[in-house]
């Protein structure tokens, strides 16, 4: 009766019980919180099946017990409000009742400065989430798991007990929300708060080649005026130059490689869409100095956007990023660096495209990770459930080679000995 094991599950399982409460209506943070239970609860109950019948020595009883039982050398004095197992010859003492035990920690105090200033929270986090489902122009095709995946990502970067940035630091702009005007002032807001700190941009919705520049299409952007209503690469990037003068990091994630549906599968081109995923010109300049890392949904010409196979609310790309900030990616560090995140979404990404055909053959989708200066493996969020590990040598070095690979895969093109080191590094990883 008093297994630690057994009294630890039980107080794990109480407070998972008040965080699934706290978390009503939001089911995409409560899923990962949900399976945690069920696995607890199945240990707690396959340890008490096991547990030895009866009490033993030092056990106490809750309950009104009357009546005092001799067995062998051990004498049971009932008090009213508990059972205390003593041994013969022991003066009887009335024992208070146990305190509570306290709420066992998910995450362990984060004592790194460059991390958190509270210890709880990702203190020098600021995030930026853009995520367009709907259009206001019914010519432009409506994505629902565009905006599924930034509302997600904005419930997982404020909770403490996942990516833990500040509730503060965190914007979050979806459909009606993220119109042209909204999402230019949001990046020059995020230019003076995330001064010193970390950066985080992240935009999913349409992305498209209009006049010869990629454009991203908020809200209100129109079919037949894209140039004038879209956010072209050009704008983009000198306000992201801003963001990236401020910020001592800086991360974009980019999944605006939408376009059109067949079903739930956002693939094909309709009308001028062609659903290409940003090009180099893009990108690239978003990334030209230290600590600055650009993270793309697929590479050029790619198509991106499919409903996940294994969270089908989401595309590919979100499902697994959210699933890699609530602690699927290597190592055991305070922090997500990029290098494991990106590792976690460059093996799970095309195992789950691979999942869907697409013109008769399995998708793919291969995340690029562009950075102009590979120096920093930049902290990206805290690490869900992290109990004082560090991250290893071996994983860092594997995770910062496999990022090597991908960007010399990507100027050289296909090699078979590049393509299988980087296999072997991912198998190595833990993530293939």
């Amino acid at each position: 009766m008093s297994d630690p094991t057994i009294q630890r599950l039980r107080t794990e399982l109480a407070q998972l019980d008040q965080a699934l409460a706290a978390l009503a209506g939001m089911p995409e943070v409560q899923a990962p919180l949900q399976q945690q239970r069920a696995a607890k609860a199945a240990e707690l109950a396959r340890l008490e099946q096991e547990a030895p019948g009866g009490v033993s020595y030092g056990d106490r009883i809750s309950g009104p017990v009357i009546g005092s039982i001799q067995s062998g050398h051990d004498t049971h004095v009932a008090g009213r409000d508990q059972t205390i197992i003593q041994r013969s010859g022991d003066p009887v003492a009335p024992t208070p009742p146990a305190p509570p035990a306290a709420p066992a920690a998910l995450r362990a105090t984060i004592t790194d400065p460059t991390l958190s200033v509270d210890g709880r929270h990702f203190s020098f986090g600021h995030a930026l989430v853009i995520g367009v489902g709907q259009y206001r122009d019914s010519g432009i095709a409506d994505v629902a798991t565009a905006a599924n995946d930034a509302r997600a990502l904005g419930h997982l970067l404020r909770d403490p007990q996942l990516a833990a940035y500040p509730d503060a630091q965190v914007r979050v702009l979806v459909d009606a929300k993220a119109t042209r005007t909204n999402i230019l002032d949001a990046l020059g807001e995020l230019a003076q708060r995330a001064v010193g700190g970390t950066a985080l941009i992240f935009f999913a919705g349409h992305g498209e080649q209009v006049d010869g520049s990629y454009t991203l299409l908020p809200f209100d952007a129109e079919a037949s005026r894209l140039a004038a209503t879209g956010i072209d690469a050009a704008l983009f990037q000198q306000l992201v130059a801003k963001v990236r003068s401020q910020a001592k990091r800086l991360l974009v994630l980019l999944n605006c490689c939408h376009a059109g549906g067949v079903g739930g599968v956002v693939l094909e081109a309709t009308g001028r869409l062609s659903g290409s995923a940003p090009p180099a010109d893009f990108y690239s300049p978003l990334a030209e100095g230290s600590g600055q890392v650009v993270i793309s949904s697929a590479r050029p010409a790619q198509k991106a956007g499919a409903q996940s196979t294994t969270n089908p609310q989401h595309t590919t790309f979100g499902a697994h990023l959210l699933a890699a900030l609530r602690g699927n990616v290597p190592g055991d560090g305070p922090a997500v660096g990029v290098f494991e995140l990106f590792a976690a979404l460059r093996a799970n990404v095309p195992a789950d495209a691979r999942q869907i055909t697409y013109q008769g053959a399995p998708l793919r989708q291969e995340p690029l990770f562009y950075a102009s200066q590979l120096d920093d493996n930049l902290a990206v969020a805290l690490r869900p459930s992290w109990q004082g590990g560090t991250l290893s040598s071996d994983v860092q070095h594997q995770a910062r080679r496999l990022v090597e690979l991908e960007l010399q895969i990507e100027l050289t093109g296909t090699d078979p000995v590049l393509s299988a080191e980087r296999d072997a590094l991912l198998r190595a990883l833990g993530v293939a």
